[in-house]
């Protein structure tokens, strides 16, 4: 009822500066919620969520922007990328029994500058950014900002009951035996590489969708802005 009440607010036609200052708080809530989903259920603490949230960013800026995707189409596409990213990475660290804790948290983060100096010394970015300030804002509300808004809200509902799912069930249970003690739960039969990596997708998924909006929300992408200590730090703190 309270999301249903939420997505009516709209209707109200309150000032665009309203409409932008309640997109921010959902979007947060998207980037905090997906990072805890890993670093909060499993213990794996990351500070590489700017990673996956810039990854989604820059799909939806090169496909929206330079090949002239329709800004939706991109989205699925946003949440792809940093998940199959987060499979790749996770599929070879969560095989090293010495990268936990702050040595993985370390990691993620210099994972973070890797990326950016990749997109920033390839065509990608190429140095001057992304520009999306003539892709057109899907009519999903009744003003640019409302879309925004109902966009941000639908995906913090989907993100929250996402991992609230994941708490009721096997998945949450096993990542919290995890947190626990890894190694006593791999004794008592719990899959912890495939629970791990199976939360890793999820949480780049979300964060890569969250980038994927913003990006048309911000209009004007560079790695200086997407790609720095800010963002994981905001979403932990």
């Amino acid at each position: 009822m309270v999301a249903v009440a939420l997505a009516c607010l709209p209707m109200l036609q309150l000032p665009a500066f309203y409409e932008s200052f309640l997109y921010l708080i959902f979007h947060w809530v998207v980037l905090a919620t997906s990072w805890n989903i890993l670093s909060g259920y499993s213990g794996y603490f990351s500070f590489g969520h700017g990673a996956f949230f810039g990854l989604g960013i820059y799909t939806t800026a090169v496909l929206s922007g330079k090949f002239n995707w329709p800004f939706l189409y991109t989205l699925p596409f946003a949440a792809l990328v940093p998940a199959l990213f987060g499979v790749g990475l996770g599929a070879i660290v969560f095989r090293l029994r010495n990268l936990r804790g702050e040595l993985f948290g370390l990691l993620t983060l210099a994972v973070t500058f890797v990326i950016a100096t990749i997109i920033l010394n390839t065509p990608i970015d190429g140095g001057p950014g992304v520009y999306l300030s003539a892709v057109p804002i899907p009519n999903l509300g009744p003003s640019p900002s409302a879309t925004f808004y109902l966009l941000a809200l639908a995906l913090a509902v989907l993100c929250v009951w996402g991992a609230y799912y994941i708490y009721c069930n096997r998945l949450g249970s096993g990542l919290f035996a995890i947190h626990d003690d890894e190694d006593v739960a791999e004794v008592q039969g719990v899959p912890t590489f495939r629970y791990k990596l199976q939360a890793l997708a999820i949480s780049c998924a979300f964060a890569g969708v969250a980038g994927g909006v913003h990006a048309l929300f911000v209009s004007y992408v560079t790695v200086s802005e997407v790609f720095n200590i800010v963002v994981p730090l905001n979403v932990v703190l």
